[in-house]
């Protein structure tokens, strides 16, 4: 199950644009296309909306290399690398286009685009050969050993 995760500095998680970020980031990451590996030459959605977990996280003491008055963003996408198609370079173009996405939004906050002093954006490439673990796969593991 694929998972979208916005870190914002904890003094900013009852503001109300940090919501309307991450819907924003939902919205982009699921309308993102990658060549469909079944059907070369057609395009398909890289993450289905209905399957895509998301949440904000307080960061706590997020500033930029010490300085009280920098704060950071930082995103964080998990997908599995085991749906054809979606390879390195699909993922590393999400990673691009999530900064992108958070770059344009900043820009329209004055107040907070002079404050936010670095935009991180990690797609991570989870293999399931190397630990990753479900909460169905354990469950369904349990039940089978009686």
């Amino acid at each position: 199950m694929p998972h979208l995760r916005l870190e914002v500095p904890i003094e900013w998680m009852n503001e109300e644009w940090v919501p309307k970020l991450l819907t924003h980031l939902v919205d982009t990451l699921c309308a993102y296309e990658m060549e469909d590996a079944t059907k070369p030459g057609t395009m398909r959605t890289m993450i289905n909306r209905p399957n895509l977990k998301h949440a904000v996280l307080p960061a706590y003491y997020a500033h930029v290399a010490g300085d009280p008055a920098k704060r950071f963003l930082h995103v964080t996408f998990a997908c599995g690398n085991e749906t054809p198609g979606r390879t390195a370079e699909v993922r590393s173009g999400a990673a691009n286009l999530l900064g992108n996405a958070v770059d344009a939004f900043i820009a329209q906050l004055p107040a907070i685009a002079s404050v936010v002093a670095s935009v991180t954006v990690w797609v991570q490439d989870i293999d399931r050969t190397r630990g990753y673990t479900t909460t169905a796969e354990r469950k369904k593991a349990r039940e089978t050993k009686g």
